[in-house]
């Protein structure tokens, strides 16, 4: 999975969309907090929205909210799961790392997924993970986004992920 961290490199209206947001948010603190996200400015985004928090002993990420297009995609609501149950040692994206390097950094992550499909095939996504504060200037949050670019199919066409 190639990531990057120049929101330049990212192809996606999408994601661009959500980086613009957590730049004209930072404040003083360097990150936005979680109450600058209003629902009724990023209505558009919503449905391809995921807002995680971090568990920092033992280090773990728990879904806080996962929009509907991202459950229509994998066909799964992960809402209140965490993200080490839902992908075991099944998955070869290493999404535990890639939090651990925001919440370390205090940066935005940027990246590019293909996923393989039932029938054979494949279908790439893109996707943005920005720290949120809550309250202070540590980081307890994430705000991230994936976008499929128009890319359509069942979840019945998608790998299962393993639903621990």
């Amino acid at each position: 999975m190639p990531t990057w961290t120049d929101p330049e490199q990212s192809t996606s209206p999408l994601v661009q969309a959500l980086h613009t947001w957590w730049m004209s948010k930072r404040g003083a603190s360097g990150i936005p907090d979680r109450s600058d996200l209003d629902p009724i400015a990023l209505k558009h985004l919503l449905p391809n929205i995921i807002i995680s928090e971090v568990e920092t002993e033992p280090f773990r990420i728990r879904y806080r909210l996962v929009g509907t297009k991202i459950v229509d995609i994998t066909g799964f609501n992960f809402t209140g799961r965490y993200l080490d149950e839902i992908i075991g040692g099944a998955s070869d994206t290493p999404w535990m790392e890639l939090y651990a390097a925001i919440l370390g950094s205090r940066t935005p992550r940027f990246g590019s997924v293909t996923e393989a499909t039932t029938n054979g095939g494949t279908f790439t996504y893109e996707f943005g993970i920005f720290p949120l504060g809550v309250g202070g200037t540590d980081v307890k949050q994430f705000v991230a986004i994936e976008d499929y670019f128009g890319f359509r199919f069942t979840s019945a066409e998608l790998h299962p992920w393993p639903k621990a």
